[in-house]
């Protein structure tokens, strides 16, 4: 999976808002990002990165996120 098959499927469910794929610390986001060769993935609120995990490829990112995204969606912004 790449970056632009996960927007598809975040976009086909879920605002799309609720991913930022270029800020560092956007207000309540899960963020996706490429820094020194790695993935980063991780939820961001008030300048604060959360549950930061780390990845060699964007495929495993991606659908990493699109975990997050599934199980905390409601939790998060409901």
């Amino acid at each position: 999976m790449e970056i632009k098959d996960l927007i598809r499927i975040i976009s086909d469910t879920y605002p799309l808002d609720i991913v930022d794929f270029e800020n560092e610390y956007p207000n309540k986001s899960y963020c996706i990002r490429q820094k020194n060769r790695q993935w980063e993935v991780y939820y961001s609120e008030r300048g604060q990165k959360t549950d930061l995990k780390k990845f060699n490829s964007e495929s495993h990112a991606c659908e990493y996120l699109l975990e997050q995204i599934k199980t905390g969606y409601n939790t998060v912004y409901n």
